[in-house]
């Protein structure tokens, strides 16, 4: 148990190393980039409330902040034009237009069915009743501006609707529009149901507008446009609704779920990825797994290299000689190719990943430790330690490693940007974890959606992971250098 002398001696130390450290203006650039990552690393939650696979906006949307410049004038942003598309409340009702002839009207029973619901994230539906004895027309819309020159880069509508009283000889008819206009209605459904007592329309029917559904109902299907550029083409007000046609007295539906998404072609501080997710969640969540790696893989490193050359340093003889022509038959086989046969037999977790690199990154520094550890078992301090009675275990670990640890310190800062670029190369070459997000699984989708091929490249995309592990490495780097000049006398400027 450390006492309170020996705790106080020890604080006394780390903190005036600290101190130190600080004023070494290398060190202080390189800690407040650390930092920095760190941060960014265990605050990902807070700093991005989105899944690195989420889909956020439209596939390689821009950074917003481009829209300030001359380039970014036809880019349009996110919009969502239902503020309760579920109907959790009797007062969402209010919010649509409910437009039909006043005889339609009279026998139109408008309410909230609360419970009567196709999934559970919803608490309720608008239904209407119709009781007139001839055709009845019924719409329920809602307005909205659209302020951007260029299209969305996709759209989804969505709809959950259940009739009563349908039937064959009977049918309701159903129309869900969006409406830019005088001859400019655009019908996403617009077909007769016979069905009642379930809802509409089955999973298979997809209402987003890269889907063929749409393309056949919009008829974009080998026009040269897509539903966004055909749809919304200019800044104007659109409405977007769902129509009823009721034949009988009796008929009614029940609607849910009904909204409208434009995902625009620019979104946050960097922009999506070929799958519309955010490329600054990826980045901050990929810094977590770029640090572990890094940290691990180089403590391990460190940590077998320590061993191997304080035992071969101070031991010398037979085991000095067969483990220096390990190291030696170890630092000739290429360290990538081996990398890549390790990861694809073993897996690509990302434990056996940091397991890898780590043991493959020992060969240096044992080498580097078993030249210290020669000149220093011949200090006349280990003489007087043998001559004491020392053995040699306790001869390594209280009088030759205290020599060494800054060694040690200087090594494992500088080791840890190889660990990380190590972990990026075998992530685009595919053979990291799939299941988790780093900066090369970035780099790895870049390269297999041909993103590179397209003018211009989508620099959002490609520049956030390589800037990070730059900074990432150069701040170990900056406080590795920072550390052998500290603990290093002939380093040390002149003041």
């Amino acid at each position: 148990m450390v006492s309170r002398e020996g705790f106080a001696f020890q604080w006394k130390r780390v903190s005036g190393t600290l101190g130190t450290l600080l004023k070494n203006k290398m060190a202080a650039f390189g800690l407040i980039l650390l930092f920095s990552f760190v941060f960014m690393a265990v605050g990902a939650p807070l700093l991005s409330p989105y899944v690195p696979t989420q889909q956020v906006s439209g596939v390689l949307a821009q950074p917003e902040w481009v829209t300030n410049f001359p380039d970014g004038y036809y880019l349009s942003k996110n919009i969502v034009v239902v503020n309760d598309p579920q109907f959790n409340s009797p007062s969402s009702i209010q919010t649509w237009t409910i437009t039909a002839l006043p005889a339609t009207m009279s026998s139109l029973q408008l309410t909230y069915a609360s419970g009567v619901v196709p999934t559970s994230n919803s608490k309720g539906s608008m239904q209407m009743n119709y009781t007139g004895t001839g055709p009845g027309l019924v719409k329920a819309s809602q307005t909205f501006q659209y302020p951007y020159h260029g299209p969305p880069k996709e759209f989804i509508a969505s709809i959950a609707y259940r009739f009563s009283g349908a039937s064959t000889a009977q049918p309701i008819h159903i129309r869900l529009f969006i409406d830019a206009g005088p001859g400019r209605v655009f019908n996403l459904i617009n077909e007769n149901e016979t069905l009642s007592a379930k809802w509409l329309p089955p999973p298979s029917t997809s209402l987003d507008s890269v889907s063929d559904d749409i393309a056949k109902a919009l008829g974009t299907r080998g026009s040269g446009f897509t539903a966004p550029e055909l749809v919304f083409s200019a800044r104007q007000a659109f409405s977007y609704g769902v129509e009823f046609t009721f034949y009988a007295p009796g008929q009614g539906v029940n609607v849910d779920n009904l909204q409208l998404t434009l995902l625009g072609t620019a979104w946050g501080l960097m922009g999506t990825d070929y799958a519309g997710s955010d490329v600054f969640s990826q980045v901050v969540y990929g810094a977590r797994i770029s640090l572990l790696v890094g940290l691990l893989s180089a403590g391990i490193g460190i940590s077998l290299g320590l061993v191997v050359g304080l035992l071969a340093g101070f031991l010398g003889r037979l085991i000095d000689e067969v483990l220096m022509r390990f190291t030696d038959m170890m630092l000739v086989i290429p360290g990538l190719p081996l990398l890549i046969v390790l990861v694809a037999v073993l897996g690509a977790s990302i434990w056996n990943l940091i397991i890898v690199i780590g043991f493959l990154g020992w060969m240096g520094f044992a080498r580097i430790v078993r030249s210290q550890v020669l000149t220093l078992r011949e200090r006349p301090f280990v003489e007087a330690a043998k001559a004491a009675g020392a053995g040699p275990g306790r001869i390594i670990t209280r009088h030759i490693f205290p020599n060494i640890v800054s060694l040690t310190y200087v090594n494992l800062a500088l080791t840890v940007p190889g660990a990380i670029l190590s972990e990026s190369a075998l992530a685009f070459l595919g053979l990291s974890d799939p299941t988790v997000n780093s900066w090369g699984h970035m780099f790895q989708n870049v390269s297999i959606s041909g993103a590179l091929a397209r003018q211009p490249p989508p620099w959002w995309w490609v520049l956030p992971p390589g800037f990070s592990i730059a900074l990432v490495s150069l701040s170990f780097v900056l406080i590795g250098y920072a550390l052998d000049e500290v603990f290093n006398p002939r380093l040390r400027k002149r003041r």
